[in-house]
């Protein structure tokens, strides 16, 4: 009887395992990415989201600003590679780019023209 319940828990914990990994692979693994504002320009609002998304999402700048240079760390599903940003500035003007390469990004600087200087993972 003590056999039969052990076996059950180690295959009751194996499937636990394999339905946690099944969902993590269907939804992607998140990387961490650094964006950093150098527009010379205050950031009053901006949105990063992968291109096949119809929305915008939520706003990465949150009640405050990002100043020149500063910096916000997040997270993004690497299931996808391209990805679509837009930004709003202090000065009441918008810039989207939809088509940022994001494939083994660690940084991404944002110019005021919406583009972005990657620095890949090496």
């Amino acid at each position: 009887m003590i056999r039969f319940n052990f076996l059950r828990t180690i295959l009751l914990a194996t499937l636990i395992v394999a339905a946690a990994q099944t969902s993590t692979f269907a939804q992607g693994l998140t990387e961490p990415l650094e964006l950093v504002n150098e527009t010379g320009q205050t950031i009053m609002s901006l949105y990063f989201v992968p291109v096949e998304k119809k929305d915008w999402g939520n706003d990465l700048v949150g009640s405050g600003v990002m100043n020149q240079g500063d910096k916000r760390a997040i997270h993004y599903d690497s299931a996808f590679i391209r990805y679509k940003i837009k930004i709003e500035f202090a000065d009441g003007t918008t810039v989207t780019n939809k088509d940022v390469d994001v494939f083994d990004a660690w940084r991404l600087s944002i110019r005021r023209d919406g583009t972005c200087n990657k620095n890949a993972r090496g």
